[in-house]
């Protein structure tokens, strides 16, 4: 098939117009294909429609949805606020009452922020807390993770759980050292992470990972443990690890307790789960994240689940509910309705990045939304999409970063269990911009194969073909 579908390009640079079908005939064997192609001018020649009401897995272009949701309900200039709230007074160096911090789902709170919000406490000189400090996540409901979400991959930290008590990202960076084939592999963590991981990995060389069929694996106990077994290749001297969190309340309640120690604070009471009910209670501080604009850029550029996840969840609460992926997912189907007659209902979506492999959506939705988008140029979810061979996840995928589509091609990818989708604008060799979907599901290949895969030479051929004769 490979070597149909070569041999096609080095013959045909240039084909006819009815030959993008026989391009179609040579994806990988079994697999899905949805193809739209439609031009942003009605004038211009080229118009494709194939498969296109089948429901495939939309990976992560469906962020294309949550951002233009998000853009249209919160505004550009929305920010996560995470606030510090007071109840009590203060007696000398000494309160007598709570303090609560109250998180919404801020995607780039940082560490550096709770200290400042802490920090609250010394600027009124205060040393010692006589009651508690309450965490108050209630803005959220529901699961921190979504329907769907493989759970073989809960582990790292492209699944960290979107929840309303969210710092560093929910993921932490480790390393294992190798020491030698047959050797265990040091495992390194820095000391203020608030995680345990016991290692049991051996450095193998391949031949014998591949004859023991040994991967390296992870196992996720209560809290922030972690197993790791199985084994990593003695070529690699450091392999990076980043760990999702698995327990959002004690990595936050962990945090808490190390900023209070570091700035010299004693709380007599708990650090405990609560909500900022009754009376008596002050807004002492509050930290906000970046404007969402800088935030959904971020999204769709390096195609970030958590900031996606988050965003979709605040979409619900914004509409007086609480933030949980069913809400969320309601609002944008609604928002995007109202504001862009795209009829979404018998779309499954169970989260904001795509992440679940529940999800399904049909590429004909995809380009509807591309070309109210191209109506307004001025979103930013428009204006941000990665190009190919120059940024975010297009600057170095195979199919695109080459001539002639280097540089043509501005769209979201999206690649998940077996689906590899691209959605976007595509500028042709004639200069007429044109709307394209290309949606391929159901793949399956080797493990090992020569470069360039089925899967890239398939995509780079029709998107060739469709640049020369859009």
């Amino acid at each position: 098939m490979l070597l149909r579908l070569l041999i096609l390009l080095c013959l045909t640079p240039v084909v006819h117009a009815a030959d993008w079908k026989n391009i179609i005939d040579l994806a990988p064997e079994g697999s899905q294909v949805a193809l739209v192609v439609e031009p942003l001018r009605s004038s211009a020649p080229l118009q494709i429609h194939y498969r296109d009401d089948r429901f495939l897995p939309p990976a992560s272009t469906l962020k294309l949805f949550t951002a233009a949701a998000a853009e249209l309900e919160l505004g550009t200039d929305y920010r996560f606020a995470t606030r510090f709230w007071q109840r009590g007074k203060q007696q000398g160096g000494r309160w007598q009452g709570d303090w609560l911090l109250e998180f919404r789902g801020a995607p780039d709170l940082s560490r550096q922020q709770l200290a400042e919000l802490l920090g609250e406490l010394r600027t009124r000189k205060i040393r010692e807390i006589e009651g508690d400090l309450l965490l108050d996540v209630s803005y959220f409901s529901g699961h921190d993770r979504a329907i769907g979400w493989p759970w073989n991959n809960l582990g790292v930290c492209y699944s960290a759980p979107a929840a309303a008590l969210t710092l560093e990202g929910n993921c932490v960076a480790a390393s294992l050292k190798n020491q030698g084939s047959g050797q265990p592999a040091r495992f390194f963590v820095p000391a203020h992470q608030p995680i345990e991981v016991t290692s049991e990995v051996i450095a193998l060389d391949n031949d014998s990972i591949e004859r023991q069929l040994c991967t390296l694996e992870s196992s996720v106990g209560p809290g922030n443990r972690y197993q790791l077994s199985g084994c990593i290749s003695d070529r690699r001297d450091v392999l990076p690890l980043n760990f999702a969190i698995n327990d959002p309340i004690a990595h936050g309640k962990a945090l808490v307790r190390q900023e209070l120690s570091r700035l010299g604070i004693v709380l007599r009471g708990d650090i405990r789960v609560g909500r900022r009910d009754g009376d008596g209670w002050q807004q002492a501080a509050q930290v906000v994240s970046a404007p969402l604009q800088t935030l959904l850029a971020e999204m769709l550029q390096d195609s970030d689940n958590l900031i996606a996840d988050l965003t979709l969840k605040n979409l619900g609460a914004a509409r007086d509910l609480s933030g949980s992926f069913a809400h969320g997912v309601r609002a944008l189907k609604a928002s995007l309705k109202t504001h862009a007659d795209i009829d979404l209902e018998l779309a499954r979506m169970h989260d904001g990045s795509g992440l679940s492999k529940d999800n399904l959506m049909q590429a004909r939705q995809l380009a509807q939304l591309l070309q109210w988008l191209a109506q307004h140029p001025q979103m930013t979810t428009y204006q941000t999409l990665p190009v190919s061979g120059e940024n975010g996840t297009l600057k170095y995928r195979r199919s695109t970063r080459q001539e002639p589509l280097k540089g043509a091609i501005q769209a979201k990818s999206g690649t998940l269990n077996g689906s590899r989708n691209l959605a976007g604008y595509i500028d042709t060799a004639s200069g007429e911009r044109y709307v394209f979907v290309l949606m391929l599901s159901g793949i399956s290949l080797p493990a090992k194969m020569q470069q360039p895969t089925p899967v890239t030479v398939f995509e780079r051929s029709l998107l060739e073909w469709i640049y020369h004769n859009g």
